[in-house]
């Protein structure tokens, strides 16, 4: 009988335990549509990666493979992809967080998501260089169910001696105000380019002297190229601005080996 009795105490204290490891180690939620085992995670190494779901549809392309690996190592050629293809994942998993879909509940899928609509996220890049860099540059369209869809940018720029990823400030010789000189010739220079549509408070509001507003560079060939996303220096429907800066004009300021 005591036998028994001990034997059914364990039963139900495996029982207990069972319901307790449950309670704290739930099964992961994967979003509506969407396989448990699908993730934007660890993006694959041979692109391009493409997603799809009841509520979002996504297409990234990103190098795989730079010619940095031949001009300075491998080791350097490495980095690069993995920074890139770092910065792709990331966009796509903020993209999916701030979409919420994993708790979009059957109403809010009848408001968002009629007719078949889903929302979208396309990443595509183009490849520009000069003698002692190169660049990537990435567009980034975004569509979320709004009036219309969103277009930002995203550069890198590698120097091609060393493999180092350059940001502004690399370009520039010390103690140099070169935030100052690249507003100065955004505003003097934007008007022509916008053409008769070229709005001076637009512009002078995105073209601060400010690191962020001159966060998209890249040099091609003989120019400095500023990239300017619709509604940053011009209504939304100029669409994206590039800005060409001729190097020479800048040769007071630049570091020697550049552009």
């Amino acid at each position: 009988m005591k036998r028994e009795l001990i034997a059914g105490i364990i039963v139900v204290l495996i029982l207990i335990l069972g319901v307790w490891y449950v309670v704290l180690h739930p099964a992961p939620a994967a979003a509506p549509g969407q396989s448990a085992t699908s993730t934007a995670q660890g993006l694959p190494a041979q692109g391009p990666y493409a997603e799809s779901t009841d509520y979002y549809a996504i297409a990234a392309n990103y190098p795989t493979s730079t010619p940095l690996r031949t001009e300075v190592s491998a080791s350097a050629d490495d980095a690069a992809i993995a920074l890139m293809r770092g910065w792709a994942a990331d966009t796509i998993a903020q993209f999916k967080a701030d979409g919420e879909y994993a708790s979009v509940t059957p109403q809010d899928a009848q408001i968002r998501f009629t007719n078949g609509r889903k929302d979208s996220l396309q990443i595509n890049y183009l490849i520009g260089s000069s003698e002692h860099t190169l660049s990537y540059i990435f567009t980034i369209n975004a569509d979320t169910g709004g009036a219309h869809g969103n277009t930002y940018f995203k550069t890198f720029v590698f120097d091609r001696t060393n493999g180092n990823n350059l940001v502004l400030g690399d370009l520039f010789q010390p103690r140099t105000d070169y935030l100052t000189t690249l507003s100065s010739m955004s505003r003097a220079k934007l008007p022509d380019v916008i053409g008769q549509y070229a709005d001076p408070t637009f512009i002078k509001d995105g073209t601060e002297p400010k690191e962020e507003d001159f966060a998209n560079f890249f040099f091609d060939g003989a120019n400095f190229a500023l990239l300017f996303p619709p509604y940053q220096v011009a209504s939304y429907a100029q669409g994206p601005i590039t800005l060409r800066i001729p190097a020479i004009q800048l040769k007071s300021i630049l570091k020697a080996q550049y552009p």
